[in-house]
């Protein structure tokens, strides 16, 4: 954790890491520290459990069971939060979660059942599984994805990599659908307002005065990965189009919660 706000209550960036990463490992790749000294805010990594040496993963509910599905992050995220809020200045109408892969989706099952601690998210290359769980209340959401992700493909269905889908016990649902699920909850206005640049497209669901907006973000040339960073096997490069930490925090700076 890194604490760059300076006097008073200061707003917080969580950032997850992805199921083969580590804290340390999506410190040094997203650049959230530069941009927490630049702007003001708190950014924290925190870890899962650990599967294997130096990689951990977190407990969606639906993946890597055998591996961690013991642990109980929803508490423990509780808890950082609880501490957050106590010790270091953060501000709880200002806590914004983000994640990549494993991380975005446990950025998704947090807030399906913690949006009242939350002001927003921004999940990146993650998925849903489920519906079943209705947030508490609109929560300010911006997708991010990768037109060209195999890991975690857009149309939903099983990973194409061979060792994630033997660890998936449901289907991802399919980035459509799962857009459509929070424009409900969020009551967002459609249709959306959409912008095209280059190879990105993004479609703004905007806020009606009793909820909040939806955003999704697609660059159809990006694969599975933190956008901007190398990529780290052959045939699946991450978005390249535009810095994952700028734009997040871009999104997050416009939003503020009611917790």
């Amino acid at each position: 954790m890194n604490d760059f706000g300076k006097g008073g209550a200061v707003p917080v960036v969580i950032v997850l890491h992805g199921g083969q990463g580590s804290a340390a490992d999506q410190r040094e790749r997203t650049g959230f520290d530069g941009l927490a000294v630049a702007e003001g805010f708190t950014v924290v990594y925190p870890e899962g459990t650990e599967w294997a040496p130096g990689r951990h993963a977190w407990n969606t509910g639906y993946l890597m069971r055998r591996q961690v599905g013991q642990s109980n992050d929803i508490a423990y995220l509780d808890a950082l939060i609880d501490i957050l809020i106590r010790d270091h200045s953060a501000d709880p109408r200002r806590i914004y979660m983000t994640g990549g892969s494993n991380g975005g989706m446990m950025t998704l099952v947090y807030a399906t059942k913690r949006a009242e601690r939350l002001a927003a998210i921004a999940p990146v290359v993650g998925a849903m599984f489920s519906f079943e769980t209705q947030p508490s209340r609109p929560l300010p959401i911006m997708f991010i994805n990768g037109g060209q992700d195999n890991e975690v493909p857009s149309e939903g269905g099983f990973s194409r990599n061979p060792l994630v889908a033997r660890n998936q016990v449901a289907p991802y649902k399919p980035l459509a659908e799962t857009v459509q699920f929070w424009v409900t909850v969020n009551g967002s206005l459609t249709p959306p307002v959409t912008t095209r640049t280059g190879s990105v497209t993004t479609s703004v669901y905007r806020a009606p005065s009793d909820g909040a907006v939806t955003i999704s973000v697609v660059d159809d040339v990006g694969g599975h990965g933190w956008p901007g960073t190398q990529a780290r096997r052959q045939g699946n490069n991450p978005i390249q189009s535009f810095d994952g930490a700028e734009r997040v925090w871009e999104f997050f700076e416009t939003q503020s919660g009611t917790p």
